[in-house]
């Protein structure tokens, strides 16, 4: 393809330095615009130049990367984060399908980043993801959110962040809960989907609302199905698949 234009928003000289030595090594048509340490030339940057890739690190002078991405909602980059920021974010990068790197950084992660930013570009497909994790990224009132559930007996406070699935049981919904305990709510699961705000829960059948936060891997098939990190497998609908799977950026 043609050059690449990249652009480096980095507060630390020997990452920015290693960032530039390693592109010029590695990949001859990235070529590097700018070098911004900062948050209002970061911006000002972006809308100049248009790069094709940003290296972005979270904590810049005077204010942080997602600053930066706020300041620009249409944004086209591919945009590569470079941090040592706490798990919260990293877990949002991988499941909105957004390149990271940890410091310090390591040529090999570099370099499989890097390439899979160029095979992005050819596929133009980075708005949605990144529009993604901001939302995810800005809500971090999610963690700490409870909701109250009636069941049987009375009612339940549970942290939204600790529902794994929600599952239909014809007027009733089972809540599994990361604890390993399950809750039986007094109300049909459409009327709990409601309830559970934020962008990491989805309707992947029409038995299973799911948070996505807690898929370990998923099967290919008509409809596929996913495996969840306490084990258990639940079916996607053929009819919600492709919806699915642009969650993650895969299509």
């Amino acid at each position: 393809m043609n050059t690449i234009k990249a652009i480096i928003v980095e507060d630390e000289l020997m990452s920015q330095q290693y960032l530039k030595n390693f592109l010029q090594q590695h990949f001859s048509t990235i070529n590097v615009v700018a070098i911004i340490d900062n948050l209002p030339d970061a911006v000002d940057a972006l809308k100049l130049h248009v790069p094709d890739i940003v290296f972005l690190d979270i904590e810049i002078k005077m204010g942080t990367g997602f600053d930066v991405l706020a300041a620009i909602p249409d944004i086209k980059s591919e945009i590569i984060f470079t941090t040592a920021f706490n798990q919260f974010a990293i877990e949002a990068f991988k499941y909105h399908a957004i390149d990271y790197l940890l410091k310090p950084l390591e040529d090999k992660r570099v370099f499989e980043a890097v390439s899979h930013c160029i095979k992005r570009l050819e596929q133009k497909n980075s708005g949605q993801q990144i529009t993604q994790l901001l939302q995810s990224i800005q809500r971090p009132a999610l963690q700490i959110q409870h909701l109250g559930i009636h069941t049987l007996e009375g009612i339940e406070f549970i942290n939204i962040a600790d529902i794994v699935f929600a599952e239909a049981k014809g007027n009733y919904t089972e809540l599994k809960l990361n604890s390993g305990a399950t809750i039986v709510a007094s109300k049909k699961l459409k009327e709990i989907e409601q309830s559970l705000t934020g962008g990491s829960f989805f309707r992947i059948h029409n038995s299973y609302v799911v948070n996505m936060m807690y898929i370990k891997k998923y099967n290919k098939g008509r409809g596929g199905d996913i495996i969840l990190k306490d084990g258990s497998c639940l079916p996607v609908s053929a009819t919600r698949k492709d919806d699915f799977l642009k969650y993650f950026g895969e299509v």
